[in-house]
């Protein structure tokens, strides 16, 4: 059996004993443990954008890495927040977090989330952007894109939803109803651009009106109760 130095593999110096092996070794693993640290630092990770919009409501999604530069540029342009997902917690959330999409204008599509999965993103900031977060976005002039058939042209800003149809013979061009990309994605209001026979509907995202229009049957959309009131 042996025992000191050689049984675990240090070799003995000269002049200072076993010990100047040991330090050696572990000066080898320090340099590895920050080699790594540096490493997984520099690797790409999802973005997150989230924010306020100028009613208060909590939005946010994720991109992908190879989109978080333009995610970093639409977050600017929309006042809201780019946050890196480079941490497990912010990680864990991201099959949460709806995924976004970027168009030509270098904004994006940031649907509504619950309030304390948008909590948690908010908790990932510095406390002097909390503070901003709480704090409603201010709707710039050119945020709105005016819609394109009808009397929606004159439609600047996304509008409250007054024209709720009370039952699914009163659907008309203009009504608003509910919507969605995919069911895990939310149901978002979308106003009704155009009806065709067969019971096709063209509609627009009313509080997205930088998306082209987008075609979905009768079936596929929801009504909204006649008494809502947006808060």
């Amino acid at each position: 059996m042996l025992i000191g130095a050689q049984a675990i593999g240090i070799a003995a110096h000269p002049l200072h004993g076993p010990c100047c092996g040991a330090f050696i070794i572990l000066e080898i693993q320090m340099n590895m443990s920050a080699s790594t640290a540096a490493a997984r630092a520099s690797l790409p990770h999802p973005i997150v954008v989230f924010g306020r919009d100028d009613s208060g409501k909590a939005h946010a999604s994720y991109f992908s890495s190879a989109d978080g530069h333009m995610a970093k540029k639409a977050a600017g342009l929309m006042g809201m927040f780019a946050l890196r997902a480079d941490n497990d917690h912010v990680r864990s959330l991201i099959g949460r977090i709806p995924k976004g999409k970027l168009f030509s204008s270098g904004k994006a599509f940031v649907p509504f989330v619950k309030q304390d999965l948008f909590q948690q993103l908010a908790d990932q900031l510095p406390a002097e952007d909390r503070q901003r977060l709480d704090q409603p976005r201010a709707a710039a002039a050119d945020d709105a894109i005016p819609g394109d058939v009808g009397d929606l042209n004159s439609a600047a800003m996304p509008e409250k939803p007054s024209r709720l149809p009370e039952d699914w013979s009163k659907l008309k061009v203009g009504s608003v109803v509910l919507a969605t990309e995919e069911p895990l994605e939310g149901w978002f209001e979308a106003t009704i651009m155009e009806m065709k026979p067969n019971g096709a509907l063209r509609l627009k995202w009313r509080d997205y009106l930088d998306l082209p229009p987008f075609g979905r049957a009768v079936e596929q959309v929801a009504l909204i109760h006649p008494n809502y009131v947006e808060g």
